[in-house]
């Protein structure tokens, strides 16, 4: 069944804008303008080119001053240096964002000493937990431990809206800041 959905995007994608852009060609043709509609097919064609590189190379594409912005939305400031070792992103049902940070020590104790910091994680913040309202309500922060100190926030977004679930990590024994956006 899921090859169904994947051969609909597929045809929306890639079929329509070839189809209107022909179209597009052989009206402006028909019309006696085809240097029009050479010139307007070569613009379209490298217009959803830009596009789709863009969609397929985004992961590839995130700048340290983003990463800045997205930390800086959870009260995390990197006031070092840092490089980007890993970025992904993506999904059709269920959107998720991941990228890894290499930072260094400062930050890394600013990040610990700034919070206070837990043995177990609090069930209510799970993605899936029953103990909480999916949609409504306030939200959750947590931090704890686990062989990693973890920062965890979960926020309901309204009725029909998929919650927000992000979970920023610092490894104990290295500098790797780990940031990871579930909407689910």
């Amino acid at each position: 069944m899921d090859y169904l959905f994947y051969l609909i995007i597929f045809l929306l994608f890639f079929c329509v804008p070839c189809l209107f852009v022909y179209f597009l060609y052989w009206i402006l043709k028909k019309s006696n303008r085809k240097k029009t509609g050479i010139i307007a097919s070569i613009v379209l064609v490298l217009s959803f080119l830009l596009f789709t590189s863009y969609i397929i190379f985004d992961d590839l594409l995130l700048s340290k001053s983003e990463a800045r912005e997205i930390l800086k939305e959870h009260q995390i400031v990197l006031n070092d240096d840092f490089e980007v070792t890993f970025n992904q992103s993506g999904g059709f049902r269920d959107y998720t964002h991941k990228f890894e940070l290499s930072i260094s020590e400062k930050d890394k104790r600013t990040f610990i000493e700034g919070r206070i910091w837990d043995d177990k994680p609090d069930e209510r913040i799970q993605v899936h937990s029953q103990l909480v309202d999916r949609y409504e309500g306030d939200t959750l922060r947590a931090n704890y431990t686990n062989g990693k100190y973890i920062y965890s926030m979960y926020r309901p977004n309204g009725k029909g809206i998929v919650p927000t679930f992000v979970q920023i990590s610092v490894l104990k024994d290295t500098n790797t800041l780990t940031y990871e956006e579930i909407l689910d």
